[in-house]
């Protein structure tokens, strides 16, 4: 295989050499030779292939959430003014004290017991975390659970700070209160690494709600504090040795564990809830694995499964190698399905980047061959602290007839799409927003003679300073020029700079090559958008990440004629309908299809522009002369003006 130095791979991809090293430093890139530094050729094309994508944004991220400590208190329950003060309490005592929040939640489930009537706690002792100290426990099964989650406890030898804990604890009604408090005393650092978010009781019943009866069995492979668990008990009726739920963490089990109990209030049972990897020791088929009879035999899992790339390295080996991306919610899917009997049922919360995502080609692919797909519901931001929006996934474990129709959802209206078709698109896309007649209307743009951007460009990413608050200045001073976001840029022209900065590309954590910024003419787009935003540049401006640079090369059309393009509502609704996924990736901007134009059409586009730029308003003209480009009638116009203004 070719082996490339720095200098080459920087010039491959569009960096500096420095950020290559960085690169290789972080383990983004593994050199092949370190002295001198170099790499496999197709090491480099391969990361330059991912640049953009949503795994090495995650990498390459300085915000690391994982070191955050802030708390959050869910959103649908801010409206509970009464509950809100009391979990708020009792986590700022945790705070101030320095309270294990393991032996926290001992204490909250212990007194969820005793008013629930499941046990008298004594009055009058100091001995919180003796339980023989309970002389009177209503059911065996409650007292089992309980002292078992009791051995595991590390008490230490001080318990007094706890001993305020009892009076902040008060009567509720809530079913998953403990999931709440769980929720909202943990750090949100922690809930990053864990991948894992509060599930509003909505979207638990709505998934539920879309499987259909009769269930026998019931299992969540990462159900954190049962939330999923409780109401398949309820909606199902199902007896309790049929509900089954794992999960890594160790104190959303024991807070699971009890959940269930109360659940069934009037039943002794040990509930099926245990602590393991359910990725690589769940069902995996090895001679001792205690849980193999599962496989295959389950008639409905529902969940909110981790985000995130899966970090058990050590585990790795135990994985099916058909999900190659790592993605965690992608390996619980695949698990799941292996879990499911012919015909069973499955209903995931899930981002909805899986839809369209390359990264998420495999697990699509699975789920093409594996299963037919029943509805994707797209719900929009449903997570206190999280942007991404989300959808849900249902579907039964059979494979799909040719014309299964999938039905999506959204806002309150619905359309049906050919599962099908998902299988011609490139990377198996899930192209949910287009439908029939407008699968037609693209059909007949891409049939316009054309070129593309692939080849026929040069990329760079903007700077990476890795500390804004030290490079990046409200106000010019000595030495600064102006530098650009994302939020600069309006279609065609650059706004007034809010930040400068002293360029200094060693003290950056990645940057391009200083030619591209240089340039003498260049084209500057945002990067996190829902829509193609793109502007001129002329003054050889620096550019923050959010704004990224593109050059292109597209044979007889001038750059100021592939901006107008690049801003054109046909342009937009072939984003819209085929690529959208809230950020403006480089491979999805490479199938845009620039039409041959004859000498005139170029020439007055490329006028209007200059009208555009220096008026900062494009003329109605210009989206005029780009329809009649594509051959597009005033139907079809019509049509795509109204997806563009919603």
């Amino acid at each position: 295989m070719k082996q490339v130095s720095v200098d080459n791979a920087a010039q491959i991809i569009g960096v500096s050499s420095a950020t290559i090293r960085n690169w290789a430093k972080a383990g983004y890139i593994n050199p092949t030779s370190t002295r001198p530094l170099s790499f496999l050729e197709e090491s480099v094309l391969n990361l330059k292939e991912q640049i953009g994508s949503e795994a090495f944004l995650r990498l390459t991220t300085r915000a690391n959430k994982a070191a955050a400590s802030n708390n959050f208190f869910p959103e649908e329950y801010a409206i509970n003014a009464a509950l809100l003060s009391h979990i708020t309490k009792i986590s700022e005592y945790l705070k101030e004290e320095g309270l294990d929040i393991e032996l926290v939640m001992f204490l909250a489930a212990l007194h969820l017991l005793a008013d629930k009537g499941e046990v008298v706690l004594p009055r009058g002792t100091d001995e919180l975390f003796d339980l023989n100290n309970c002389t009177s426990w209503r059911r065996q099964s409650v007292k089992e659970v309980m002292f078992g989650w009791m051995a595991s406890l590390d008490v230490g030898k001080s318990t007094k700070s706890y001993c305020r804990l009892p009076e902040l604890f008060f009567p509720h009604e809530e079913e998953d209160y403990l999931g709440l408090l769980y929720q909202s005393v943990s750090s949100e650092g922690c809930k990053s690494e864990l991948g894992s978010y509060f599930t509003p009781t909505k979207l638990v019943m709505d998934s539920l709600a879309h499987i259909k009866a009769p269930v026998k069995t019931f299992l969540d492979p990462c159900c954190g504090t049962g939330k999923f668990l409780i109401h398949a008990a309820q909606t199902f009726s199902l007896e309790p040795e049929n509900v089954l739920g794992f999960d890594i963490d160790r104190i959303a089990i024991h807070v699971a564990k009890v959940n269930l109990l109360l659940a069934y209030s009037d039943q002794e049972f040990l509930p099926r809830i245990y602590r393991m990897d359910s990725l690589s020791e769940l069902a995996t088929g090895e001679m001792f694995c205690e849980t193999n009879n599962l496989m295959g035999s389950i008639d409905a899992i529902a969940t909110n499964p981790p985000w995130g790339a899966y970090k058990n390295s050590a585990a790795k080996g135990h994985l099916s190698g058909a999900i190659r991306s790592g993605e965690t919610f992608s390996l619980f899917l695949e698990k799941s399905i292996r879990l499911l009997r012919d015909g069973g049922q499955l209903s995931f919360i899930l981002p909805e980047s899986i839809l369209k995502i390359r990264a998420h080609s495999d697990i699509r692919a699975l789920l093409l061959n594996e299963t037919t797909i029943t509805t994707i519901a797209l719900l929009g931001r449903q997570f206190t602290g999280v942007y991404t929006p989300v959808i849900r996934l249902d579907v039964f474990k059979e494979r799909p007839s040719d014309q299964w129709m999938v039905r999506v959802e959204h806002d309150g209206t619905s359309h049906n799409v050919l599962q099908s078709r998902f299988d011609r698109n490139e990377n198996v896309t899930f192209d949910i927003q287009i439908k029939s007649h407008e699968e037609d209307l693209l059909e007949r743009i891409y049939s316009v003679e054309h070129l593309t951007l692939a080849g026929n460009a040069e990329w760079a990413l903007g700077i990476v300073t890795g500390d804004n608050k030290k490079h990046v200045l409200d106000m010019p001073g000595p030495g600064t020029e102006p530098v650009f976001r994302g939020s600069d840029i309006y279609p065609f022209f650059l706004g007034e700079p809010n930040s400068h900065i002293c360029f200094a590309p060693e003290q950056y954590q990645q940057v391009a090559s200083e030619k591209y910024y240089r340039a003498s003419e260049k084209l500057l787009y945002k990067f996190i958008s829902k829509k193609l935003v793109f502007a001129y540049d002329d003054k050889q401006c620096l550019s923050l990440n959010s704004a990224n640079i593109l050059i292109p090369a597209i044979a007889d059309m001038d750059m100021k004629v592939v901006l107008a393009f690049l801003n054109s509502n046909v342009f937009q609704y072939i984003f819209t309908k085929k690529f959208s996924t809230h950020k403006v990736l480089r491979g999805d901007l490479e199938k845009l299809p620039f039409p041959r134009l004859s000498r005139s059409t170029h020439d007055a586009i490329e006028h209007l522009v200059d009208v555009a730029i220096a008026s900062r308003r494009a003329p109605e003209e210009l989206q005029e002369i780009i329809f009649g480009a594509f051959n597009l009638d005033a139907e079809d116009s019509a049509l795509i003006t109204d997806v563009i203004q919603g």
